[in-house]
């Protein structure tokens, strides 16, 4: 019994000092993460090894990420011009400079609208994460009890909060310059809002597949707009006229995310029709659970490579260094 006690008291002192340590380094690095947001020592210890504690602990971590992230992005003039501002400029060049008002400058609006949550999620995204690796601030990380899923999940928390900024303001534009939008039925806006999400969740992990393969900063910001634009014009601007498409990639806009995402908003935003008649058909409009589905797959594959990355490759391998 006296050497069980020993152990019990050995083991929570060697717990108290390292997270002491970790309150500490992360303390020291406030400007980044926060003081408010730094995990306190006695919700970390864990003396009698509650679950609940390390969930308290992985909550704080998120939560520290995402705010640090929103502060980061927010603060990034580069992010707010090619996250906020490029899209409005290309809505207002070809979504009503060369289109028609009403029901087709709509569609234009929720087009670019996903394409700015797009690049936030994707190339602002894997931008900061290779900022950060470059910076080599995950040796720091590194040598604290961070979640690796906790990284992810903040971050994303984050940059999704800049992606629906993205996404509203080209619609609140499209609403100016006379382009019509009218919710489909009740289900409109959470139908909607689970789509981007997803669609978000989908591109952030393919962020974290590129900034831990290339080392390079301006290699990542190439690669991932070169994808983003790549992608939309391959799949006929996201999907609203497959017609243009090249070869047979106009009948599988449904099965391609982010044509897939973006025909389900037109279609709960925008009065178009789902028959002939309008430029989103042939091949029919993705409605039903099947689609929805079908991206939910695509989120969750993509976030488990992405935690799985985080995990091998940055925080148990030597990412950045």
């Amino acid at each position: 019994m006296t050497q069980t006690g020993d152990d019990t008291t050995q083991t929570e002192t060697e717990n108290t000092t390292a997270q002491s340590a970790t309150t500490g380094l992360w303390a020291a690095d406030t400007e980044s993460w926060g003081a408010t947001t730094s995990p306190r020592t006695e919700d970390t210890v864990g003396a009698d090894g509650s679950v609940s504690t390390a969930r308290t602990a992985w909550t704080r971590q998120a939560a520290a990420f995402g705010v640090r992230t929103l502060r980061e992005l927010f603060r990034n003039r580069a992010a707010l011009v090619w996250g906020l501002l490029a899209p409005v400029f290309f809505f207002l060049v070809f979504g009503v400079a060369l289109g028609e008002p009403g029901v087709a400058r709509g569609a234009n609006a929720v087009v670019f609208g996903v394409f700015g949550s797009f690049s936030v999620s994707l190339v602002i995204f894997a931008t900061a994460l290779s900022a950060d690796l470059k910076a080599k601030r995950y040796r720091k990380l590194r040598s604290l009890p961070v979640a690796p899923s906790a990284d992810v999940l903040g971050r994303f928390v984050g940059g999704l909060a800049l992606s629906v900024v993205s996404f509203g303001l080209v619609l609140a534009v499209g609403v100016v310059t006379d382009g019509t939008l009218r919710l489909r039925s009740v289900v409109s806006v959470p139908v909607v809002l689970a789509s981007l999400v997803l669609f978000c969740l989908l591109a952030m992990g393919l962020a974290v597949l590129v900034a831990s393969v290339l080392d390079d900063g301006e290699y990542v910001v190439g690669v991932t707009n070169m994808v983003t634009l790549a992608l939309f014009f391959l799949t006929g601007f996201n999907g609203l006229v497959p017609g243009m498409a090249p070869g047979p990639l106009g009948g599988l806009v449904n099965w391609l995310p982010n044509s897939l995402a973006t025909r389900l908003a037109v279609y709960y935003l925008v009065p178009v029709g789902s028959g002939a008649g309008t430029p989103l058909v042939p091949p029919s409009l993705p409605l039903g659970w099947t689609w929805a589905g079908l991206l939910v797959a695509y989120a969750a594959v993509s976030v488990t490579a992405g935690v799985i990355t985080m995990r091998r490759a940055i925080y148990d391998g030597e990412g950045g260094e």
